[in-house]
């Protein structure tokens, strides 16, 4: 099945039989697989939130009537803030310690990227709900406020292994300044013991989380113009990670994808020239960077974000994208995974005014 980047009227519906070992270890070494309490014939249903008709907006401006602040902190919401950028997990199943330890592991990652605070999203009873991606589930700031961001997890059965992967992106963006509020990662469980296998669990967790911040699904979002040129050849306009793209030794503009579907076009960098950096449609075996080029693309996107990256190679005369010769180029495969052709992508569905 293709990449498919999804807009408002994307709707997935899976019906999950919740057994006594559905969610099983991703790591040969752990065998504490997760018991359910329910009936095996019990059925839980994850229904996406899909509006009707263009954004849901939501005004979660602070209301200073209703909440004594501390003027003081890093943010304008009530609660626990670390004055950095913080990303929230909320599993919506229950995970494995060796599951929740990746995530937490591929947050990391981006926090070390992404350091600057936003503005936090005060809690439930001060500037309104802020949905659930899915039906049925409880407003994300039921219980506090969002700092800064926070991703709903589902790992559902959902076609078998080698088939769909699972679907990423944002739901909820700013309008400040069109950056992540939330977002979901979902993903078939029958897909996850062969990426730990292959030492690939990691990295496509760190993937689609870099999706979900805005990684190929923001880039044109509100009056960013990010991603320019034809299908056949698109590249990247952002100063900063063009600055590193040349730094790194490629050469003009630093090349978006231009083979595939939508969403693997146009949603990642090029992989036939930048090869193992991990923000490409294809995961490679062994090491897979987050590289100062991807860096500078969330400062270009509006994060701040500390000009560091993880070591990358990059031959010394890459050609990127000469905007006045402009030609198509095409991918070539090697060996672990496609994983922009096993992924859905996924776009906003509603804005949120915070200031």
């Amino acid at each position: 099945m293709r990449n498919i980047l999804t807009r408002l009227k994307f709707k997935g519906l899976f019906s999950v039989a919740i057994g006594a070992a559905l969610f099983v270890s991703c790591s040969e070494d752990s065998v504490d697989s997760v018991q359910s309490d329910m009936d095996t014939t019990a059925k839980q249903e994850f229904e996406l939130l899909a509006p009707d008709n263009g954004l849901i907006k939501i005004d979660a401006k602070l209301n200073t009537a209703k909440s004594n602040i501390n003027k003081k902190r890093a943010t304008d919401a009530a609660g626990v803030d670390r004055g950095r950028f913080n990303i929230s997990i909320n599993y919506l199943v229950p995970v494995t310690d060796r599951q929740r330890e990746v995530f937490e592991s591929a947050a990391a990652r981006w926090e070390r990227i992404i350091i600057k605070d936003e503005s936090s999203i005060p809690e439930e009873e001060v500037a309104g709900a802020i949905p659930s991606a899915f039906l049925g589930f409880p407003a994300l700031n039921a219980n506090g406020p969002i700092d800064d961001v926070v991703i709903e997890v589902v790992l559902i059965p959902i076609d078998g292994p080698g088939r769909v992967l699972g679907s990423a992106g944002p739901r909820f963006v700013r309008t400040s300044n069109r950056l992540t509020i939330s977002g979901i990662m979902q993903f078939d469980t029958a897909d996850l013991q062969s990426l730990d296998d292959r030492g690939l669990f990691e990295n496509v967790i760190v993937h689609e989380m870099g999706h979900v911040l805005g990684v190929g699904t923001l880039w044109n979002s509100g009056d960013k113009m990010l991603s320019q040129g034809p299908a056949s050849n698109p590249y990247f306009t952002g100063k900063k990670a063009n600055v590193f793209w040349n730094a790194e030794g490629g050469e003009f503009e630093l090349p978006i994808e231009n083979m595939g579907g939508p969403g693997t076009a146009g949603g990642h960098w090029r992989e036939s020239l930048l090869r193992n950096e991990l923000m490409t449609g294809f995961i490679n075996l062994g090491e897979n960077p987050l590289s100062r080029i991807t860096a500078g693309s969330m400062k270009d996107l509006g994060y701040g974000a500390a000009s560091v990256g993880e070591q990358y190679d990059l031959a010394k005369g890459t050609p990127g994208v000469n905007i006045s010769e402009l030609d198509e180029m095409n991918a070539d495969g090697s060996q672990g995974i496609n994983i922009a052709d096993h992924e859905v992508l996924l776009e906003p569905i509603g804005e949120v005014v915070d200031k």
